[in-house]
């Protein structure tokens, strides 16, 4: 009989909280920054578990949970709810959300309030905005009072009918020049990151080494820090046009639909509930509710029959 005592495995160490340092030193190691979107609290608890660094409440949450036609509809309050909820699945990942159109353009002052916002009532750590332009100054004035920013140039959805709609930026020269441009008014203004939708690979290489902060990319090829995709795309929920830059890594919502129609077949056939799914009562605590409930039926039909 062996006396050897089974290896153990070394123990998995605790994962921290994602900080904007934290992401800071990602960049300057070259490690790969994964970002997603998430808008409620199961898949707050998904990403959690997959180990995401930075989760986004995207305004994109307008189209892929609340059912409107694009991203500009949706309210500052359900927003609000969303990344309350979202914030309450998460426990690692760093919380950044969008502040939807009409929040911030206004001026400085309704940028800082509608960003102290997302923070006290929502409970997100950074907030993000889209744009260059005016746009930087409401950046500054919001890391000014103490709100961590998110720039976001290139396809920007919020204002995406003036852009000529949902397509490519940046591909011609002088185009390719003004992103380069806003990208570091941005920094300059002290976001701590900055997304790139939708941009040619070509140009987004060019650009990072302009950069000193993280840049997150989405449909702007590999060069840069990180990736983000959409939730409901990238596991097939989302119905919608799917952009080319959207990788579809499952095909959830078809799965989703054939066990739905499967429950729907079970209760018609009245398959479902079996025993299995029931509760059960001693018998004879259910023969003296029988006794109580005849009893009941034998008293209202006597007084049924007085009258």
């Amino acid at each position: 009989m062996s006396t050897t005592a089974p290896i153990q495995s070394p123990p998995v160490p605790e994962r921290l909280p994602v900080t904007l340092p934290a992401l800071a030193e990602r960049k300057e190691r070259g490690e790969a920054i994964v970002m997603v979107t998430a808008y409620d609290y199961p898949s707050a608890q998904v990403a959690e578990e997959a180990g995401v660094d930075i989760v986004l409440v995207g305004d994109s949450g307008a189209m892929t949970v609340l059912g409107y036609p694009s991203t500009v509809p949706v309210s500052i309050e359900e927003m609000l709810m969303l990344t309350a909820a979202t914030r309450r699945g998460l426990r690692t990942p760093l919380l950044v959300a969008d502040l939807p159109f009409g929040t911030y353009e206004q001026s400085d002052e309704q940028a800082i309030a509608s960003a102290q916002r997302f923070v006290k009532e929502g409970g997100a750590d950074a907030v993000k905005i889209e744009g260059g332009g005016r746009s930087v100054a409401r950046a500054q004035a919001i890391v000014e009072a103490g709100v961590p920013v998110m720039g976001h140039v290139g396809l920007t959805p919020q204002t995406a009918t003036a852009l000529g709609g949902y397509r490519a930026q940046g591909r011609t020269a002088q185009r390719a020049l003004a992103l380069a441009q806003d990208a570091l008014a941005l920094q300059q203004a002290g976001v701590f990151a900055i997304v790139f939708e939708a941009i040619p690979a070509a140009v987004a290489a060019e650009v990072m080494p302009l950069l000193r902060i993280p840049v997150i990319g989405i449909g702007a090829g590999p060069a840069t820090d990180g990736q983000v995709l959409v939730f409901h795309d990238l596991l097939g929920i989302y119905d919608g046009h799917a952009p080319r830059f959207a990788k579809r890594y499952a095909n959830l919502r078809a799965e989703m639909a054939r066990a739905l129609a499967c429950y729907a077949d079970e209760v018609r056939a009245r398959a479902f509930p079996a025993p299995e799914h029931s509760y059960s009562i001693d018998p004879g605590e259910l023969e003296a509710l029988r006794k109580e409930l005849a009893r009941g039926a034998d008293e209202r039909g006597a007084g049924s029959a007085a009258r």
